[in-house]
């Protein structure tokens, strides 16, 4: 690719000279070409106003060359578009010994605008060419043509340079003729005194309406200019001899097809004076300014119309606030202050979104302030605000981008008002309108609403939702018997026991009289809506006190699914109404589904509660055991308890299904300890058959810790059996660590004083922080089987495993990999330093008897299976 062109070093290069102007017009560089045509240096330029530069000469007339050279550079400011300047006549100040003295020049000046890549004016380049000589070759044309007459007469050599001289005049001269027909003033040359018209140029031309002028007299030419001051102007040019100017003067021109045509224009009347010194003739020298006169025009009137607006800002009351294009603060009027606190000074300079919005202000408000600065359109937003003491306020912002001509912004006027008094009118309306008065919950209205609302939501992300009815039994009797005041009380307290049952993402409403509902978002799965509805009913039946009175009320609930029960918001509420009045006629203080696979879902649990209760009893319930692998030695190290159950019907039923059971109807404990009984029994035994301590892994729940009392019969029963504290392992779970209370934390510490050892299982599936497994003095990690499974082909769960092993290992804690099935997995596992392994490759889960008889005939130091 080519190196772009520097343009810097090819104006420093060209041997035409350039000057180049800010917009201020004040000098920013020159070339070196023109500081040798006007004789001065670099440093004495730079930096200064052009005109300060190269002032008026004291010579001419009515500063006629400075006014010329200024409506040049102005029209190139304002239109933005190249002007040129034909054979004008500037004298410029050249340095001498006594100072400074003017020196007669005549140039033709190209000025062009210098733009931006956003097209914003950045300055003018100012290309003058020196045009003095040939100024002067005009004046000896006649002088010439004379010598070609003589040169006849005169030997061939001297005719030949003649010739020659004559040639080199001839050739400006067509220059010359060039520039009078290109230049976009318009030129005129009149013979005098008669004024008669020999030659325009095309942009004369064009100014009259192309009429044909050459051979006539101005004064027959232009009747229409009678009684103007032409022809005064034009007789005192050549009387004179000095050149007039006039400065924006109107003129209007008859044209060919009747019509007028208005325009202003700067004029020139230049006297042609020949060689003997009398004057010849005028030529006329122009520029149409209409355009710029008519802008200039615009913006006095823009000018007095911004007085007259800024009188106004300053004395009406509301806030007004002007930036510039970019937002940034540039004017506030006193109102402003006395709204904000914030003085002038403090506000100019800042962005306005940044100024007006707080700390409270969301970013979609914020978006649509800073979207309508960018995009140059008007905007208008409520913002919670605060004062500069600190004081909040709402306010409502309307701005309004300021565009110029050119459709670029120039402004945003910003007009900021106090709204918090509607603001808090609008919140108590609304208050009123969406709020029950006496419970403070969502009435019927915004209870649709947020329900229609979460229907939508749980339709885009494929989700549950539950709805509960509720109605109170038996409470118009509480009513009407201890009066209306009492009832509102139990109302309240009703509320509240409701709110306390569900969770912070859940909507309970009042629906009117003693009816209640709750939304139940996001469900993962149905239990939980069983789980809470059964927690509404046991805390609405607890006795209510009023003062000396005891009240006894229940509930009765329908539940209804969305979208497993109806998909529209009405079906759905008369869903749970349904369900509610089939709870009310099975004898109240219960609650009902809506559909019959979730009601035969809900009594199938209800029954295999009922059946676990005798499970125990029945013998139904067994403890089986599964070895756990030294990887290092292929040796059984160990051995994990766990229970499984055989109903005498169902066949199997898996802990995942009836473990949650027995921990909501409290028989977990129950439950727990016979296992952990069973486990201590089998840990004597086979410790006294291998002749060694032999350790077996007890599963405990959360819920058993919360238990009074409990690690101490288990301790107990250990030193009933006479066995040491290592000969138990408890496993718990990563979110009993989480939730610990102080009771859990003791039940811990307690263990580990008694020597009894604590795994951490599913380690890696859950949250714990490094500081809980040293604070509670964790002895194993056991590597969910998650990882263990996919790890031969999946590169993170193995970098996982990999991990969490050196990890542990660095604070002291022993792994077991479970789930182990492959032989490649072992290997993966031994190889990364893991400890122990658990898995079907080594053993399924096995009775008692049947473990018994794997520790006798275990081979020593193998890692094959033991199946």
């Amino acid at each position: 690719m080519a190196e772009p062109i520097d343009f810097f070093s090819y104006l420093q290069a060209s041997p035409t000279p350039y000057l180049i102007l800010a917009p201020d017009l004040t000098i920013t560089d020159v070339n070196a070409a023109y500081e040798k045509t006007v004789k001065r240096p670099r440093h004495t330029l730079v930096g200064r106003n052009v005109f300060d530069v190269f002032p008026a000469s004291p010579g001419d007339p009515d500063d006629n060359a400075v006014f010329l050279l200024q409506q040049s550079f102005q029209r190139v400011l304002t239109f933005r578009k190249p002007d040129v300047l034909t054979m004008h006549r500037y004298p410029i100040p050249v340095p001498v010994e006594q100072g400074l003295q003017f020196e007669e020049r005549y140039w033709t000046a190209l000025n062009t605008p210098l733009l931006d890549h956003h097209g914003n004016m950045v300055g003018i380049c100012h290309h003058a060419m020196d045009m003095t000589e040939i100024h002067a070759l005009k004046n000896t044309m006649r002088a010439a043509r004379i010598v070609e007459q003589e040169v006849s007469q005169q030997d061939d050599s001297r005719s030949a340079a003649i010739r020659a001289t004559v040639n080199v005049l001839d050739a400006e001269r067509q220059l010359l003729r060039q520039l009078f027909e290109q230049t976009p003033s318009f030129t005129a040359f009149m013979r005098s005194p008669e004024h008669v018209f020999e030659l325009v140029n095309p942009a004369f031309s064009e100014l009259i309406g192309h009429r044909n002028v050459i051979g006539k007299m101005f004064k027959d030419a232009f009747p229409e200019f009678a009684h103007d001051d032409f022809i005064e102007r034009l007789d005192a040019a050549y009387k004179s001899g000095e050149a007039y100017t006039t400065k924006s003067k109107r003129i209007v021109l008859n044209l060919e097809n009747g019509a007028k045509r208005e325009a202003f224009v700067d004029l020139v009347y230049q006297p042609i004076t020949e060689i003997e010194g009398s004057v010849s003739g005028i030529f006329l020298q122009g520029n149409d300014v209409t355009e710029q006169k008519l802008a200039e025009d615009e913006r006095n009137a823009a000018l007095e119309e911004s007085a007259r607006l800024a009188l106004v800002a300053q004395k009406i009351t509301s806030a007004v606030t002007i930036t510039d294009n970019k937002g940034i603060i540039e004017w506030v009027n006193p109102a402003f202050t006395t709204l904000t606190g914030y003085t002038a000074e403090e506000a100019t300079g800042k962005p306005l979104v940044a100024l007006l919005c707080g700390p409270d202000t969301s970013s979609q408000t914020v978006g649509v302030m800073e979207n309508g600065i960018r995009s140059r359109t008007s905007f208008e937003v409520d913002v919670l605000h605060y004062q500069k003491s600190g004081q909040p306020f709402w306010q409502n912002i309307k701005a309004d981008p300021v565009l110029d001509g050119d459709h670029s912004l120039r402004h945003f006027i910003a007009v900021q008002t106090d709204i918090s008094e509607k603001k808090k009118s609008d919140d108590l309306i609304w208050q009123q309108a969406n709020y029950d008065p006496l419970t403070s919950l969502p009435n019927r209205r915004l209870f649709r609403n947020r329900l229609d609302q979460e229907m939508r939501k749980a339709y885009r992300s494929g989700q549950q939702i539950g709805l509960l009815l509720i109605d109170l039994d038996r409470f118009k009797e509480a009513n009407d018997l201890l009066g209306h005041d009492a009832g509102d009380v139990l109302l309240e307290e009703a509320a509240r026991r409701i709110c306390a049952c569900v969770r912070d993402s859940d909507t309970v409403a009042r629906l009117g009289g003693d009816e209640f509902t709750v939304i139940m978002t996001a469900l993962d799965d149905e239990a939980h809506v069983e789980r809470t509805a059964e927690r509404i009913t046991d805390a609405l039946v607890q006795p209510y006190r009023l003062g000396s009175e005891v009240v006894y009320l229940s509930a009765s609930t329908g539940i209804t699914l969305y979208p497993e029960d109806a998909t529209s918001l009405e079906a759905l509420i008369r869903n749970a109404d349904q369900a509610m009045y089939a709870a009310k006629n099975a004898g109240r203080n219960q609650f009902s589904y809506f559909t019959r696979s979730m009601q035969d879902r809900a009594h199938a649990r209800i029954r295999l509660g009922g059946d676990l209760r005798s499970a125990l009893d029945g013998g139904q319930l067994h403890v089986y055991y599964q070895p756990v692998i030294d990887l290092s030695t292929g040796r059984i190290a160990k051995a994990e308890a766990l229970l499984r159950w055989r109903h005498p019907t169902l066949g199997p039923v898996e802990p995942s299904r009836f473990i949650p059971i027995a921990e909501e109807l409290g028989m977990i404990n129950q439950i727990g300890d016979w296992v952990f009984k069973e486990a201590a029994s089998c840990s004597k035994r086979w410790s006294e058959d291998i002749g060694a301590p032999f350790q077996v892994s007890v599963n405990k729940s959360p819920i058993q810790f919360l238990s009074d009392g409990e690690a101490v019969d288990w301790l107990d029963h250990l030193r009933h059996l006479g066995l040491p504290g290592n000969s138990l392992t408890v496993e718990i779970t990563e979110g009993l660590l989480l939730k610990a209370s102080p009771q859990v934390t003791e039940r811990l510490l307690h263990y580990r004083d008694a020597g009894i050892q604590v795994a951490l299982d599913d380690f890696g599936t859950g949250y714990s922080s490094m500081s809980y497994l040293k604070k509670f003095d964790i002895d194993y990690l056991k590597i969910d089987q998650s990882f263990i499974r996919d790890m031969e082909v999946d590169r993170d769960n193995r970098a996982i495993a990999e991990s969490i092993i050196a990890m542990a290992h660095k604070l002291g804690i022993k792994v077991i990999a479970e789930g182990i099935e492959t032989n490649a997995q072992e290997a993966l596992l031994r190889s990364a330093g893991c400890d122990y392994g658990q898995g079907y490759l080594f053993s399924q889960p096995l009775t008692s008897a049947e473990f018994e008889q794997l520790l006798s005939t275990r081979p020593r130091g193998s890692s094959a299976s033991l199946h």
